[in-house]
């Protein structure tokens, strides 16, 4: 059966004033987010950073003649981020920590993390926090033959930033790292995980 409808019909006029609203609707939704995008303060699209780290609190147990309660050792390193906005920004770091010693037998890291980076900025001072995920590579020495291990390392912190010039940043961190401990021996005792803190202070140039 066919369905004729007057040319006063409501039906008909109906579907062109919700298209029109939704098209008013769209276009304002635009505007808004064009207008905020504008709004958004100056920011550095990339940073880059050498860094001095300070780890403290490095613990390994259950291996005999290879054991450490409290260690801590020191190394340094480099990062990069990317800010997407002046918020939120993914960063990428590479420490290499010099490690401990003990019965003629050197334990050295290299850390690698990649993760996200959220920023409160203002003319002189900016304070961010920031976690990820990565790998940590344990490198041995004995007696001058080294061995090579893996592990996963978790990282969380944030500090502050500090404007000493026009590109030139003084940055302050304070982070929480876990990462896996190498399998030196099948002691079901043998610790798995070790939890330190680590100091960063290093300079960071942003573009």
């Amino acid at each position: 059966m066919a369905l004729n409808f007057r040319p006063d019909s409501p039906v008909q006029t109906s579907r062109p004033r919700r298209l029109k609203m939704r098209l008013f609707i769209t276009v304002v939704v635009l505007s808004l987010a064009g207008s905020l995008c504008l709004a958004q303060d100056e920011f550095s699209e990339v940073e880059f950073s050498g860094f001095y780290q300070r780890v403290q609190g490095f613990d390994f147990q259950g291996v005999q003649g290879f054991e450490f309660e409290s260690e801590a050792f020191n190394g340094g390193g480099f990062g990069f981020v990317y800010n997407l906005n002046p918020f939120f920004g993914i960063f990428s770091q590479t420490s290499f920590l010099g490690g401990v010693e003990q019965s003629n037998v050197k334990l050295r890291f290299i850390n690698q993390a990649q993760g996200v980076k959220l920023t409160k900025r203002s003319d002189k001072i900016n304070v961010f926090g920031k976690g990820g995920i990565g790998f940590v590579r344990h490198v041995f020495d004995f007696s001058g033959q080294e061995s090579v291990d893996y592990g996963t390392s978790f990282l969380l912190g944030g500090g502050t930033e500090i404007k000493i010039q026009e590109g030139m940043w003084l940055m302050l961190d304070l982070s929480r790292n876990v990462m896996g401990l190498p399998q030196l021996t099948i002691n079901p005792d043998r610790d798995k995980w070790d939890s330190n803190w680590i100091i960063t202070t290093g300079v960071s140039f942003q573009f």
